[in-house]
């Protein structure tokens, strides 16, 4: 039982690669000057999110349910939005959604739940869940070091997953 090499990005290289991508991507430049300082708060993601809200409430797309909840540990704002809006179809109002998030927040709220406080905050949650992902990992052919950090532990599985076996996380009961 082998498993591939797997690794992990440094923070630095994760902000440079997300940088590249909101650029590449048509971000703001107000997102990508958020991006570009590396690090971004809780304030700076709830500054970014309530803009692509009020983006799409300002072309007429219903947004409900915005509020800040801690479920999985952190700070971190949940909403749903219509798929249709006004005088439009679903496939007339996605485009515009998208266009919202894009501009104005899905960077942000990418490195905000990659951030290391994020993270760290994952990583305690997940310590009573290691013994149980790992020896599900092994059951499935997957030899992980027993000092593998959580994100490697998360790299094996997705790709057992992608692979067609089973999900450890979710069987675990790790979101």
């Amino acid at each position: 039982t082998t498993t591939p090499e797997v690794s992990i990005k440094p923070w630095e290289e994760i902000v440079k690669d997300t940088v590249a991508a909101a650029q590449r991507l048509g971000a703001s430049p107000e997102q990508i000057a958020t991006l570009a300082e590396g690090e971004v708060t809780f304030g700076s993601y709830e500054a970014a999110v309530t803009k692509a809200i009020s983006c799409m409430r300002e072309a007429g797309i219903d947004v409900v349910n915005d509020r800040v909840t801690s479920e999985n540990g952190y700070p971190e704002i949940s909403y749903s939005y219509a798929a249709s809006s006004p005088g439009r179809t679903e496939a007339e109002t996605t485009p515009i959604s998208d266009l919202c998030i894009t501009t104005h927040s899905m960077f942000i709220e990418s490195l905000y739940r990659e951030s290391p406080q994020v993270q760290e905050v994952v990583d305690a949650r997940f310590t009573p869940f290691r013994e149980a992902a790992l020896d599900c990992l092994k059951e499935s052919g997957r030899s992980v070091p027993t000092d593998a950090s959580r994100a490697v532990i998360e790299q094996v599985n997705a790709m057992l997953v992608i692979s067609g076996g089973k999900d450890c996380m979710q069987e675990i009961g790790f979101h």
